[in-house]
């Protein structure tokens, strides 16, 4: 299988570039974040055209992440249990099965530094992610864990996925 990522920092404004990347690479799997896009005028019929099932989860104003298949999207899960906000959950978090592998794309919030109350949130966000995750390893199917992680080096002690 072949697995991209793309901060796409607007779906909208980057629709040619990512049809016209789409076509040319043909990669199997997607995933997107940043989106910026409400998920009812996520571009699905364009890429429809070139043979990728999608699925979105964004609020429309910032965040958003997509997963994009050319080789099916099943379970489909928006976000995860106890996944913290900033008061509320953001759109930061979507899973699917493609061809037998659970694939997340995770746009992990920005900390800002360390003095921030974002970064106590990245933090929390971040841990919970890790729970959901093993979780996810317990039912024993292979998993891709793809995005844009906003890792500083003030992260390197917080977050070890291998934890």
């Amino acid at each position: 299988m072949r697995l991209a990522t793309w901060n796409v920092n607007s779906v909208k404004a980057r629709l040619p570039r990512l049809l016209a990347w789409l076509a040319e690479t043909r990669p199997d799997v997607v995933c997107l974040q940043e989106t910026k896009c409400p998920d009812g005028a996520f571009p699905v019929a364009e890429l429809g055209e070139l043979g990728y099932e999608a699925a979105s989860h964004s609020n429309g104003r910032w965040n958003g992440v997509a997963i994009l298949s050319r080789v099916g999207l099943d379970d489909i899960a928006v976000g995860f249990q106890d996944e913290p906000g900033f008061p509320q959950p953001e759109a930061r978090a979507l899973s699917a099965t493609c061809a037998g592998v659970r694939v997340w794309c995770v746009y992990v919030p920005n900390g800002r530094s360390p003095e921030s109350p974002h970064y106590l949130y990245k933090l929390a966000w971040l841990a919970a992610l890790r729970d959901a995750l093993r979780r996810e390893l317990d039912g024993g199917r292979p998993l891709a864990v793809c995005g844009d992680f906003n890792v500083a080096p003030t992260d390197a002690d917080v977050w070890d996925p291998a934890v």
